[in-house]
């Protein structure tokens, strides 16, 4: 209900609990453009959090200690787990061979039941040879190596952000 005071402003009046309230515009207006300044303060304070707050994505290192040589008997094929790469150990050395697969980025599994095939992909099919060449499927280009090398303290380590184009093994 609405009606004039005696100063002619014209009173809101709401009725809560039983008793009226008189509230004039003015006194409306203003609570209503401070709690807009405040919302609008509040979020700009969240926005600048935001902003001074880094983005950064934690990934694992590309550069990694994967044990002593003793851990990879001759003849060996061992997976290192959640870093995508399987350490391979033949006669003539050791090797880091990339686990992702080519064509979409799927694991590809080691296959040990078939010495012509190495590894296959469960997502599309295709095979790879235990040197990492392509043997089928989808994938456009062989699994990479990764360069690897034995720190001064004999363990080996993997550099998987460096690919081992000539496909060296590492004579130990």
């Amino acid at each position: 209900m609405a009606f004039e005071n005696s100063s002619g402003e014209t009173d809101l009046s709401v009725e809560t609990s039983g008793k009226p309230v008189a509230e004039n515009r003015r006194g409306f207006v203003k609570k209503l453009a401070v709690t807009a300044l405040a919302l609008g303060a509040g979020g700009l304070t969240v926005q600048f959090g935001r902003f001074m707050t880094p983005n950064v994505l934690y990934e694992a290192a590309k550069v990694f200690k994967v044990g002593k040589l003793g851990d990879f008997p001759i003849g060996s094929r061992i997976v290192i787990e959640g870093r995508g790469v399987e350490i391979v150990r033949g006669k003539e050395g050791i090797h880091a061979i990339s686990l992702v697969c080519t064509h979409l980025g799927c694991l590809v599994n080691p296959v040990k039941n078939d010495p012509e095939v190495g590894y296959a992909c469960p997502c599309h099919g295709s095979r790879f040879a235990p040197t990492g060449k392509v043997l089928g499927g989808a994938a456009p280009t062989d699994l990479p190596w990764y360069e690897m090398y034995m720190d001064h303290m004999g363990t080996l380590v993997v550099d998987a952000s460096t690919v081992n184009h000539k496909r060296t093994k590492l004579v130990v």
